[in-house]
């Protein structure tokens, strides 16, 4: 007799009421990372949100950009911080948290099994003290988030070993760049993205070991090349037209000082243009987009060197990972974000260099622990509280039947119980939401004040960087899109005029906004493709303008 072949599971999100299935392979993926006590497998049971909605909320916990002035409350010292001045949570600058006047320990409570665990765990996270953001080994780099060995640099957020840089994101090894997302041994560029081993370049995309070119997309190995797309090793090319070296540098001047309309038209062609269905590079049976060196990877995006992982999210030598974002070196990885070089942990947020743990925050090189906060180099804890061996693996399956009756086991953190407010956190970046639906949904809403906060008088911001002295930056400037006041620093300025850029007339927030747009969204749609008509998973909706090929016709069409 045949075994019946295993089917997906049809399901209906909780949340928005969409349809999604769980197949046999997600499945045998819950099962593999289910914790095991005594013998006995605690299965983790399939979810009840669709992927979108299981990242909305995972992303409703990571605030990345929004950095505050506050007092350290052990020290009093003045710090930045990802917490708000009125946020109710404890907060530890750097060298206090990591320091030996306290231990998260102290802090441990008994399982409550008259109260959800949610509710005991969200009690926890206030009363223990929160790390004031992740700035690791910098030299001049205060005002930096989640990064690590950055010099003289400003406002950059998951970003490694770069220096001179501002306003940037997901990027690493780079020296001089300015407003650049996802970049990496780039040097002298401002407003690239998804981009590696690119010198003094401006406004490209998609592109590879680049140098002087400005307004690209999806170039390989170019030199002196404007406002083309779809080329390699070209040079001295304009709209994807060949130019003589002295055309080149006579008509260069002219469109340079035309940057706002060029854009606009450059952006209208491009649309034009064949499009390959995934922007991808050395890739095996992977679906998604901006995935490097990866196999077996299914709706993933933004990725380098993932193998056998789903639904994950800015990640780097991930493996064996489903539902994650922001995660880098962790392998068997289950409904995380923001967590670095784990094994064996589902459900937690912002732990590093942890073992076999379970629904945990801020943890650092831990081993078999649940519900915890704050622990670092600790093992067999529940709530923070310390246990034997025997007494963790006794009582964790009880509290896992309990959670089981209250709907809690196999969901992540509530984004109720987040320390930040929706529209702080990166949630709102990929599921924007009015403060209206976020308050209707329970969630919290910070109000904006920075607006109303000065009332000084305006100040135009010249359309030219000639002529221009750094008097500009003592100046508060206005928004030209939302109002809102910015600066822009000295170091900032001697980019500007080194790359002969004009000052931006917006602030870095909308400037970022308009960056991500550029990029499809983290979703996919069925398509055929435009020339030989075989069926595609691809981020481009089958309703949009842009002519998408399979790899095979785009890889053989020439320009």
């Amino acid at each position: 007799m045949m075994r019946p072949v295993p089917r997906a599971e049809g399901k209906t999100c909780a949340w928005c009421s969409t349809s999604f299935e769980i197949t046999p392979e997600d499945r045998a993926f819950y099962e593999k990372v289910s914790p095991v006590f005594n013998g006995k497998k605690e299965l983790i049971p399939p979810p009840t949100l669709c992927p979108d909605c299981r990242q909305q909320r995972r992303l409703s916990w990571r605030n990345e950009r929004n950095l505050y002035h506050r007092k350290c409350d052990l020290t009093g010292r003045q710090i930045i911080s990802i917490y708000a001045p009125d946020s109710p949570q404890k907060v530890y600058d750097q060298d206090a948290f990591w320091g030996d006047k306290w231990d998260a320990i102290t802090y441990g409570s008994t399982y409550d099994f008259s109260r959800p665990f949610f509710e005991q765990f969200a009690d926890l996270f206030l009363a223990v003290p929160r790390i004031s953001l992740i700035n690791k080994d910098h030299e001049n780099s205060e005002y930096c988030n989640f990064s690590l060995q950055n010099k003289n640099s400003y406002l950059l957020f998951t970003c490694y070993g770069c220096e001179d840089s501002f306003y940037c994101n997901r990027s690493q090894v780079s020296r001089s760049i300015c407003d650049c997302a996802n970049v990496e041994d780039c040097e002298l560029c401002y407003e690239v993205i998804d981009s590696d081993r690119c010198y003094h370049c401006q406004y490209l995309q998609n592109c590879s070991n680049c140098s002087d070119c400005f307004l690209g997309y999806n170039l390989r190995g170019c030199r002196d090349c404007f406002a083309c797309y779809n080329l390699q090793k070209a040079q001295y090319q304009i709209g994807n037209a060949q130019y003589t070296k002295e055309g080149y540098e006579e008509l260069m001047p002219k469109l340079l000082k035309d940057m706002k309309n060029v854009r606009r038209n450059f952006e209208e062609r491009k649309r034009e243009m064949p499009h390959k269905y995934m922007d991808c590079i050395n890739v095996e049976n992977c679906t998604g987009n901006a995935i490097i060196n990866s196999r077996n990877a299914r709706a993933c995006y933004e990725v380098i060197g993932v193998q056998d992982c789903t639904y994950v999210a800015n990640a780097t030598s991930m493996k064996d990972a489903f539902d994650v974002n922001n995660d880098d070196r962790s392998e068997l990885v289950y409904e995380a974000v923001g967590s670095e070089a784990n094994t064996m942990h589902c459900f937690d947020d912002i732990c590093w260099f942890d073992h076999d743990i379970l629904y945990c925050s801020l943890c650092f090189h831990c081993n078999y622990c649940f519900g915890c906060t704050g622990l670092k180099h600790k093992k067999y804890c529940i709530l923070n509280k310390q246990y034997t061996k025997e007494e963790y693996e006794a009582l964790l399956p009880k509290i896992i039947a309990h959670m089981r009756q209250m709907g809690e086991w196999g969901e992540f953190f509530p984004t109720k119980y987040s320390p930040f407010s929706y529209n702080e956190t990166m949630a709102q970046d990929f599921f924007p939401l009015s403060a209206g639906e976020v308050t209707e949904r329970g969630w919290k809403w910070r109000m904006d004040n920075k607006q109303q906060s000065y009332l000084g008088p305006e100040t135009a911001v010249p359309d030219s960087i000639e002529g221009t002295d750094d008097s500009l930056c003592n100046k508060i400037l206005r928004c030209s899109v939302t109002g809102k006041p910015y600066k822009i620093i000295p170091k900032e300025f001697v980019f500007y005029r080194q790359m002969g850029i004009p000052p931006p007339k917006k602030c870095f927030e909308q400037r970022m906004i308009e960056r991500m747009q550029l990029r499809n969204p983290r979703k996919l749609w069925s398509r055929k493709c435009a020339k030989c008509g075989k069926v595609i998973e691809t981020t481009y909706n089958p309703e949009r303008p842009e002519i998408v090929y399979c790899e095979s016709c785009y890889l053989a069409t020439t320009y």
